[in-house]
Order: structure tokens, then sequence, then C-alpha cells
């Protein structure tokens, strides 16, 4: 029979494993342009989820079969915090340049633990020691190897927590003010969304870490898993709620459109073109590409035209083009578009004098004609008709 703990832990593992499993299918449904950062958070979601994994077998499979199955789990626990890291630098627009180095630990890390597990199958051949009794801790009855092994595992687990945790404040926090400073007003819940998950994972890893410590090294504490665990499958589910609530948080421009657009200007864009946040030496590059796209006319003229598909065009990301267009032109994406088509639907009011205004209108990429009327009476000063009306009497005159 199981004891409440256990149930309680297996009804945890499973809604961890469910949740991690939930978060996958909600970052890969954000769809390419945010997969290069979200997915590292899925190699997270997976790390975590074969936790949850190894809790739901060990209650199935023989204790034996779990021994064995040792070394195939503990190399995910080296994986949780580089694939946090890796997030961070992507979205920060600058990914690190070879990011299966972070993850080669987990190699050596399995084959310590075959050796462990080699070691305590061997003792337990030699004693009269329960195989239920069996765990992966230190005990001075193994020998020097077995605890030196153990030791060394420790030491890099911490070794690698501390190296992580303040790469990824430093890489964090020097984003959120270069995001505090550029992004737009309603882009508050991006940089939420970052401090919630800065915050919430320090604290977890931080708890993580001592308990793991404090249940290999000095006692087994089962209340003490549970709750770590438990707070884990809050994070989940706090991930994939904001997730659903706030889709394509990172969206970022398609790889092949942004080469296309630099060689089309006759250079490529810097890699850290890439990125939410806009260098002052970019912004003259993506002023005379709006330039472009203004005098070829096709696509300001576009009646679905979006501000993602007008930042695809010049090759930046939303924000980094809002950012340009806020700061540096004084404008928001609807008045750029909008006095586009307005001074195009005036010069056309008085070179085809036969046309309708709701014709101009459309032509123009306007989908309505008292849209039409508000954008062109805010822009020149008076309505389409009375601008048409005023300029026939002058050209007649």
């Amino acid at each position: 029979m199981f004891e409440t703990i256990d149930l309680l832990l297996l009804l945890i593992a499973a809604l961890g494993a469910v949740q991690a499993v939930f978060l996958i299918i909600l970052l890969q449904g954000e769809g390419k342009r945010a997969f290069r950062a979200n997915r590292w958070l899925m190699m997270f979601a997976v790390a975590v989820g074969m936790g949850f994994i190894d809790d739901i077998v060990d209650t199935i499979v023989p204790p034996l079969v779990n021994l064995y199955l040792t070394p195939l789990v503990t190399p995910f626990f080296f994986a949780f915090i580089p694939a946090i890291y890796l997030y961070f630098r992507e979205i920060s627009g600058n990914p690190s340049a070879k990011p299966a180095w972070h993850f080669a630990i987990m190699l050596p890390v399995s084959a310590v633990m075959v050796w462990v597990v080699f070691l305590l199958h061997a003792s337990l051949s030699r004693s009269d020691t329960a195989v239920s009794d069996v765990r992966i801790n230190l005990d001075f009855s193994q020998g020097n190897v077995f605890n030196l092994l153990l030791m060394m595992l420790i030491a890099i687990f911490c070794l690698q927590f501390a190296i992580y945790m303040f790469r990824i404040w430093h890489v964090a926090v020097r984003y959120l003010k270069d995001a505090h400073r550029q992004l737009e007003v309603d882009q508050k819940g991006l940089r939420r969304w970052i401090l919630e998950l800065l915050v919430g994972l320090s604290v977890i890893f931080t708890l993580f870490t001592l308990i793991s410590l404090f249940d290999t090294i000095v006692s087994r504490s089962e209340w003490l898993v549970l709750c770590v665990k438990a707070t884990f499958v809050l994070v989940f589910f706090r991930m994939c709620h904001v997730i659903a609530a706030n889709p394509a948080l990172f969206v970022q421009p398609e790889r092949d459109e942004v080469e296309n657009t630099g060689e089309s200007d006759g250079k490529r864009p810097r890699p850290g073109l890439a990125r939410n946040v806009v260098d002052p030496e970019d912004v003259s590059r993506i002023g005379a590409k709006l330039d472009r796209i203004v005098a070829a006319r096709e696509l300001m003229f576009d009646p679905l035209l979006t501000m993602p598909k007008l930042a695809n065009a010049v090759g930046v990301t939303p924000n980094q083009l809002s950012y340009v267009l806020n700061q540096h032109l004084g404008k928001s994406f609807f008045d750029f578009v909008n006095e586009v088509r307005t001074y195009e639907a005036s010069r056309l009011l008085i070179k085809e004098p036969d046309r309708t205004i709701l014709d101009i209108a459309i032509s123009v990429g306007f989908n309505s004609k008292s849209t039409f009327n508000l954008a062109f009476k805010k822009i020149i000063g008076k309505t389409p008709s009375a601008y048409r009306d005023e300029n026939s009497l002058n050209t007649n005159t």
C-alpha cells in the first residue's frame, strides 16, 4: 500500500508531467518565428518533465530497475539552468554560437552515474541490504571511490548552479534595462514575464539545489522534496497561463526574410539586428529601408498590412520597428501608415477628379470611407471632399 506522502508525490509528478507536455505544445504552437527562443524553454520543460516521469516510474517498476535507470535521468538535472540561460541569451539578441556545448556535461555525468550504479550493485551482492532500501547518497560504508564520485557530481552541480545563475542575472538585467528604454508601453507584459521567470526560477533553482544537497548529504526529507516538486508544477502552470494569454511574446523575424532583405540592401544585417532592442547605428538602416518601401508603394497600400508584416519586409522584429517609428520618427505604426496612404490619396483626389472618394480610399488601403475621412482630416486638416473642392477651385482659377 502507498503511504500518504507517496500518493502525494505520485499525484504531483503526474500533474508535473502533464504540465510539461502542455507547455511544450503551447511553445511549439507559437510558430517558427518564436522557436529560436522557445526551444530552450522546451528543453527546460523536457528536463524537468524527465524528473517527474522518473518519480512516476519509481512507483511502477522494481527498485533495482529504477536504479539502473538513474544514469538516464540524472543528466537532465544538469540541463535545467543551461536551458534557461540560453533562453535569456536568445531573447536578448545575443544567442550562443555553440549552444550544444552547454549540455556537454550531461554525457560525463551519465558515465559517472553508470559507475556509481555499478559500485552500488556490487555492494548489494556482498551485503544483506534489501534492494528496496537502496538509495544513491553519501554512504561511507560503500568505499572511497563511491563517495568520491558522488562528491564530484555534487561539486559540479553546485558550481554549475553558481556560474549559470550569475550569468542569467547578468544577461537578463542588461536586457531589461535596454527593453525598459526602448520597448513600447504596451510591452509591459513582456517585461513582467521576464521578471516573473527570472525571479521565480532563481528561487526554485536555489531551493532545489539546497534541498538536493540536504537530501543527498544529510537526510532524506520526503516533504521537502514534495514542496519543491509542487513548486515546479506551479511554475509550469503559470508559464502555460502567460503563454496562452499572450501568444507570441517574442516574435522574431524569419531568418530567410532577414537575409533576403540584407541582400537586397547590398549588405547583410548584423546578427545583433535580429532582436528586440535596436542599436543606434541600425536606426538609419531601418529608416532607409522604410523609405524604399514607401517609395515602392505596393506594400503600404495593402489593406491587410500589419506591424509584423511591415517588420518582416524591413527585416527586423515588430518591437524594433515600433521603437524606430516612435522614438525617431515620432509616429505610431498606424499614424505612419495612414500618413503615407493619405498623402497618396490627396494626390489622386486632384489628379483623378472623376474617381469617387471611396474608390480612392480603397485603392490606397483604407477599408471604409469613414476611416479614410477620419485619417484624412487628422493629417490634412479637412475632409477629402472639402480638400478636393478647394483644390479644384484653385486649379480652375
